[in-house]
């Protein structure tokens, strides 16, 4: 008997910095006492890997190249993929990640997904209203649809501000960026916030959840 198609659980927020892969791992961890949990790709960019590796003690990660075959040969029941918008980070083809997410779950496997919301392609027009700022290629809509559950990281605009003033949320070059200044901005940020929750609320009610982070 063929196995039944895995489920999907996005991870997200209005913008980068929130705290979306953080919380990600820490709600795959939760279920490690009675499931396999693999870390199938964790984007080593993220200023917090340290915080997860000490506080969830991560230590096997496949941080910028991974293999489905090598996934599977865990025989995991969840498995964890960052950054779906990201490509060519899979050792065995050319491939975006979302595309080797929907190869899980046709394998039977639960994935914890994460994506800023402005990356889906129904979404980022609406966004780029907002900055100008557009994707050129964007994630199908449809992985927000067929997710089971979408968390959306919800932190208040003024605190994310702060930490990007800090520098806590990026290395200097990044954060100096034309496009992270615009992105940044205060007006920006509260404009991002308002935008996402009504068009979860609207679009995903049933499977909206919202994490509240200080």
């Amino acid at each position: 008997m063929d196995k039944e198609r895995g489920n999907l659980y996005i991870f997200t927020g209005y913008a980068p910095g929130v705290g979306k892969s953080y919380q990600m791992v820490k709600k795959a961890v939760e279920q490690m006492e009675t499931k396999k949990v693999i870390i199938g790709f964790l984007n080593s960019e993220h200023r917090d890997i340290a915080q997860m590796r000490k506080d969830y003690g991560i230590k096997k990660m496949f941080r910028r190249k991974y293999s489905i075959s090598r996934i599977m040969e865990e025989h995991p029941d969840i498995v964890v993929m960052d950054e779906l918008g990201m490509y060519l980070l899979n050792k065995e083809r050319k491939s975006f990640v979302y595309e080797d997410v929907e190869e899980l779950l046709d394998l039977g496997v639960d994935v914890y997904a994460s994506a800023n919301l402005k990356k889906f392609t129904s979404l980022n027009p609406l966004f780029k209203e907002i900055t100008g700022i557009g994707i050129r290629k964007t994630i199908p809509d449809q992985f927000l649809e067929d997710a089971k559950k979408i968390y959306f990281v919800d932190r208040d605009p003024m605190l994310l501000r702060v930490d990007f003033e800090k520098g806590l949320l990026f290395e200097k070059e990044k954060m100096n960026s034309r496009i992270m200044q615009k992105n940044f901005k205060p007006d920006n940020l509260k404009a991002y916030r308002e935008l996402s929750l009504k068009v979860l609320q609207e679009k995903y009610p049933e499977q909206l959840e919202i994490i509240e982070r200080n």
